[in-house]
């Protein structure tokens, strides 16, 4: 038995003698416990500990000096503290006051519990305490522990923490993100709290900077923590003047620190710390560090409200989808949390987020898919852009220049950005005078030239202005057709050629074909087999190209509900799924042609229908032929007088009006058989009279209501003895005179 436990003993058998001879036994144990004590012990830890404490000195044996004992902590732990307190970096610490911590929180506690057990005075309470006092010495958030554990880590270093171990007392032990660190007054204060963090970090994740250079210790100044390794290129102790310009830190105290308020403990897992920690050390690299994958909606949020920020422009915080995108919770200490920074350095080779690497010429662009997403492009397309090609993780690949690069977080940054201070220079020159200069050349401008650029300016913008204004006039006048104006061409059919009269210029939306595809059934996993940006097809997988899909369709519609975004598409997927079948509506351009419309293509051939049109006005007149021959010998077996026969009003000016729909007035089997009932013919006696119904049927329409479903009024000249002109009616039949237009029903 050591010579401490055999000073506590002979302590209690003196304390023992004291509680015979004085008063009651009850007087006497609230004497020894004085409230100084129980508030050092509270101090020390915590109210809650120090009333564990005062339960076990009241329900002890007389031989048990729970009292002594607790005094002794606070006398160690006081000196220790103030030790630390004073200088918290940058100097070293006596050994001997680690020495003492151990004997007064781990062995002098045992030894009492032994020697008290003995006597049977070591009540279940006194175990409980002892219990949570081991607990708290193993406690990686408490400074005093983890500090001795470096100056005093025993022979073989058993003590000795991770460098995990110490971030986490630093940031518990500090003012950091989530306790304090942003609540300073200013900014300064700040961003010179979170430097001294760092900096103090860095010094002590060296443990021989903590101990006096005359003890000697089985380690030099080159030895570091366990996990530290990656940080030791960082530097951070020596570039404590520069830490003002890091990006991370201007980051922290001027976007974040108002975000941290809405990360929320959750249960037993403390995500305030949990984040705290990790962006203050955990991305940086440090071993077995991860992050609480029940605090990653916490963290998201914190970046999604405060990325559109104006005092977070710079930082590039991810949104809520992009936030997840990068797994946190699953990115190994070892891997950056934005490997896209790099590329595979390899050509059509990917690399997945689980590490996974792929030949995208052997299994496709998708090969990331079941592999977390893609984490770096191959060589030849080094840029990871910042859009989607499928999914919420594969973000395109492409070469230098062709998109916008995915970003890193300013927070989540591996290796320490610094900022960039940019200075302006500004000259003068005398007053009235400008120079210019340029690879060594200079001009110099008169005196009085700042006059005449003030007039040329003007008179430039103005001539701009004026030219500007006169070209749009003539094109609206050229877009504007007045009234009695005629907008003819000179048309061709299979009767011939005739003028064409555009009423309006009206431009028809081109709809595209639209295609039906009925899906059998909506499995769970790639539903349909596709890859889409937005409602485009950008892939299709064999269960997609089973049903008839293809690249480029744009989805329309499912089952007969409209949708306009993907949003809405995977909606009706989750609501149609369980109704098989499913039936889409696509629009698809490369849609097959049908015999008819094959025909109706090669009469596009201007070469192609005017040989047609010629063939068809040969044929017209062949039967138009028989057809007169044939009335002619009817008529002269009937001697039907020449005065029968209906003309035109020649002096007058006058047209005859026949309509196809009105067998008394025309004979129909004297028409062509394209001529319908909504067709007016005109008989005429010469070209002038067929100029004159051209001239009149223009200037008829245009001033016109008559007809607003006609959009191309026509006058044909058609093959007929006495020649005829037809145009096409809507609901109204015409009667033309030479001089007026008249509409009649």
């Amino acid at each position: 038995m050591d010579l401490g436990v055999l000073l506590l003993l002979l302590h209690g058998v003196f304390a023992r003698c004291q509680i015979i001879e004085g008063p009651a036994p009850e007087i006497e144990l609230e004497i020894r416990m004085t409230d100084a004590v129980r508030d050092a012990f509270s101090a020390l830890f915590d109210e809650t500990f120090m009333q564990q404490m005062v339960d076990c000195q009241q329900l002890a044996g007389d031989n048990c000096d729970v009292t002594g004992l607790a005094e002794y902590m606070i006398e160690v732990g006081a000196r220790l503290q103030n030790s630390i307190s004073q200088c918290p970096m940058g100097c070293s610490h006596s050994q001997q006051l680690c020495k003492d911590f151990w004997l007064a929180f781990e062995s002098n506690p045992v030894a009492l519990r032994n020697g008290c057990a003995m006597t049977n005075n070591w009540p279940g309470v006194c175990t409980t305490f002892l219990r949570e006092l081991q607990k708290r010495v193993a406690d990686d958030t408490w400074e005093l522990s983890v500090m001795c554990r470096m100056i005093d880590a025993g022979l073989n270093l058993e003590r000795m923490p991770d460098c995990k171990t110490l971030a986490v007392m630093t940031t518990a032990s500090r003012p950091t993100l989530h306790d304090g660190g942003c609540s300073f007054e200013t900014r300064e204060e700040c961003i010179s709290n979170l430097c001294d963090v760092y900096s103090q970090f860095a010094w002590r994740m060296r443990p021989r900077n903590l101990i006096p250079e005359q003890v000697k210790v089985p380690f030099d100044y080159s030895y570091i923590l366990s996990g530290c390794e990656h940080l030791v290129d960082l530097d951070m102790y020596n570039r404590r003047d520069e830490c003002h310009d890091r990006l991370d830190i201007l980051a922290f105290c001027d976007c974040l620190c108002p975000g941290m308020s809405l990360v929320n403990v959750l249960g037993i897992t403390d995500c305030p710390a949990v984040v705290d920690n990790y962006l203050m050390f955990g991305r940086l690299g440090i071993a077995n560090t991860s992050f609480d994958a029940l605090c990653e909606p916490e963290i998201c949020e914190a970046f999604s409200s405060r990325r559109l920020t104006a005092a977070c422009r710079d930082t590039r915080l991810p949104g809520d989808d992009e936030c997840l995108a990068l797994q946190l919770p699953k990115v190994l200490p070892q891997n950056s949390p934005c490997p896209w920074l790099n590329h595979s350095n390899e050509e059509n080779i990917l690399e997945c987020l689980d590490g996974h690497r792929c030949d995208i010429d052997a299994e496709g662009w998708y090969c990331c898919e079941n592999h977390r997403g893609r984490a770096k492009c191959p060589a030849q397309f080094p840029v990871m852009c910042d859009t989607l090609c499928s999914g919420i993780t594969e973000y395109c690949c492409r070469e230098e220049g062709q998109c916008t690069p995915r970003g890193c977080p300013v927070v989540l940054q591996r290796d320490l950005v610094y900022r960039v201070e940019t200075t302006t220079e500004t000259s003068t020159t005398p007053e009235g005078r400008a120079a210019v200069e340029e690879e060594g050349f200079n001009l110099r401008l008169p005196e009085g030239s700042w006059v005449w650029l003030l007039l040329l300016v003007p008179c430039s913008c103005g001539l701009v202005l004026v030219v500007y204004v006169r070209r749009l006039n003539k094109k609206f006048e050229s877009e504007q057709v007045g009234e009695g104006e005629t907008d003819l061409g000179l048309k061709l059919d299979k009767f011939g050629f005739f003028h064409a009269y555009k009423a309006e210029n009206v431009e028809r939306e081109t709809n595209k074909p639209r295609v039906c595809i009925i899906m059998s059934e909506l499995p769970d996993s790639r539903p349909l087999g596709l890859e889409l940006l937005e409602l485009r097809v950008v892939r299709v997988h064999p269960w997609g190209a089973k049903h008839g899909w293809q690249v480029g369709d744009i989805i329309v519609d499912i089952a007969g509900q409209p949708v306009s975004s993907f949003e809405q598409l995977w909606e009706r997927i989750q609501v149609e799924r369980n109704r098989p079948p499913v039936r889409f509506t696509v629009e698809r351009w490369n849609v097959q042609t049908t015999a008819e419309e094959e025909a109706a293509l090669n009469l596009q051939d201007p070469d192609l229908q005017i040989k047609m049109m010629k063939k068809q006005v040969e044929e017209d007149h062949r039967l138009f032929a028989e057809h007169r021959s044939k009335s002619r010998i009817a008529a002269s077996s009937k001697q039907i007088p020449p005065s029968a026969t209906p003309r035109p009003d020649r002096e007058q000016g006058a047209f005859t009006s026949m309509s196809a729909n009105d067998p008394a007035r025309v004979d129909t089997a004297a028409f062509p058989r394209t001529l319908g009932p909504n067709v007016q013919v005109s008989a005429l006696r010469s070209s002038r009279y067929r100029r004159g119904i051209v001239s009149h049927l223009g200037s008829f329409v245009p001033s016109s209501h008559s007809a607003p479903n006609c959009e191309k009024c026509v006058a044909r000249t058609v093959p007929m003895d006495p020649p005829r002109v037809a145009w096409p009616l809507a609901s109204r039949e015409y009667a033309l005179t030479r001089g007026s237009s008249t509409a009649a029903q």
